[in-house]
């Protein structure tokens, strides 16, 4: 009766430590690599986009709606942002999420704020943004030239913050 007690308290034992091992392993700052969190969504221009498709060059994903307040305080940044680094190779790609909104009111944002990086449109159906834990807008992933995640921000970036985060990646 003590032997396959302490046989389970061992076993037990052994998984908690390979657990406690692989869990500090992923959470230790393991890049997560855009393949693994690739997409294909339509754009807002007509056609499709592929995340992946960009592997080689530093990627800003901006995850919004059109009905966010920081994501209209925030859009100008990003086109600026996009119009200063997209000769140096920077991907600055727009996920409308118009769950509770319509492609429309996505036009009149893109419209109002004369964005020309590419938009791509998430809806209920396609979840690209369960995919990525988006609970709050703007939410901003930031992919390196490896395509590792290396920096997430759920909040509206200030343009300094934004710039220093770009520097990151570029």
């Amino acid at each position: 009766m003590k032997k396959p007690v302490l046989l389970l308290i061992l076993v037990v034992g052994a998984g908690c430590v390979v657990f406690a091992l692989f869990a500090g392993y992923l959470l230790s700052g393991t890049p997560v690599d855009m393949r693994v969190k690739d997409f294909t969504l339509p754009l807002l221009s007509g056609g499709t986009v592929r995340l992946s498709s960009y592997l080689g060059q530093p990627v800003l994903l901006v995850f919004f709606t059109p009905s966010c307040g920081h994501c209209h305080s925030e859009a100008p940044h990003l086109e600026a942002a996009y119009e200063k680094y997209r000769n140096r190779g920077l991907v600055v790609l727009g996920v409308g999420y118009i769950g509770g909104s319509t492609e429309e009111a996505l036009r009149s944002f893109v419209a109002e704020h004369n964005l020309t990086y590419p938009v791509a449109i998430d809806t209920p159906e396609t979840k690209i943004v369960q995919r990525y834990n988006v609970s709050w807008v703007p939410h901003n992933v930031f992919f390196n030239r490896q395509g590792n995640i290396v920096r997430e921000e759920r909040r509206e970036l200030s343009p300094e913050e934004l710039e220093e985060y770009l520097r990151e990646i570029l």
